[in-house]
């Protein structure tokens, strides 16, 4: 990978979060983190991603996305940011999740922040050029162009009923090869994917606006308040009054 790091800005955090959270995070540098321990839940781009102890997390610039962290006392992780002469190497992979990734690339990057410069770069390619390798070999990417404009109405049409006949025809694919292809992609059906993005929308609604549960719930295409709060209940153990405390 024939690249440069522009910027690094190295941390380790330990209990950041103090408690159940969700967390709206938008990133303006691609940002890796890495967690040593605890578990989280992100919600990006209609699907939900679990990781843990191990795993390794890519975000791209301009990326926004939901996290909801579990494990207080014990959350501890990596946060690096950085920055590339040509980022665009990375631009097809927005947000990844590499389970078990070696914490000794990361280790080796941390432990030399404060000593030789060109030591810790050095380091660092390391570690980006195997997130690169790992990235490349997600079938996440690949399958995620051949859907993608069934992902963009779905993305523009969360607030009203949407048929899988309908998207399949957006992608010149049969219904029943289009629901596989979609669920290999995303790793859930399309439904549970426009339901992830009204959730995804919730939250923006609830943490960013002074909106009532009402409203929101209309915005969001609930037939009603009650039925908005049950949906939410299940997709995040959390109610409307829990993430707007945050």
């Amino acid at each position: 990978m024939d690249n440069f790091v522009t910027y690094c800005s190295i941390n380790k955090y330990h209990n950041l979060y103090t408690r159940a959270s969700g967390n709206i995070v938008v990133f303006t540098l691609p940002c890796i983190g890495y967690i040593l321990s605890g578990e989280a839940e992100f919600l990006h781009d209609g699907k939900t991603f679990s990781a843990g102890e191990g795993d390794l997390i890519y975000i791209a610039p301009e990326t926004k996305y939901y996290s909801l962290w579990t494990g207080y006392p014990d959350i501890e992780f990596y946060s690096f940011n950085f920055n590339l002469t040509n980022i665009s190497v990375f631009m097809n992979y927005r947000f990844q999740i590499l389970k078990n990734f070696p914490s000794e690339l990361l280790d080796n990057v941390y432990n030399r922040r404060n000593s030789d410069f060109f030591e810790m770069m050095s380091h660092f390619n390391i570690l980006l050029s195997e997130i690169y390798k790992r990235a490349k070999q997600s079938t996440y990417n690949s399958n995620y162009k051949l859907i993608k404009p069934a992902i963009d109405y779905i993305e523009k049409n969360f607030d009203k009923k949407i048929k899988i006949n309908e998207l399949a025809a957006l992608c010149n694919y049969s219904d029943s090869y289009f629901y596989n292809l979609f669920k290999e992609a995303t790793g859930v059906s399309p439904i549970i994917y426009k339901q992830n993005i009204t959730i995804q929308h919730a939250f923006r609604y609830l943490s960013e606006t002074t909106l009532s549960i009402e409203q929101i719930s209309e915005k969001l295409g609930f037939t009603s308040p009650n039925y908005f709060r049950t949906v939410l209940k299940k997709y995040t153990q959390k109610t409307p009054k829990d993430i707007r405390k945050k």
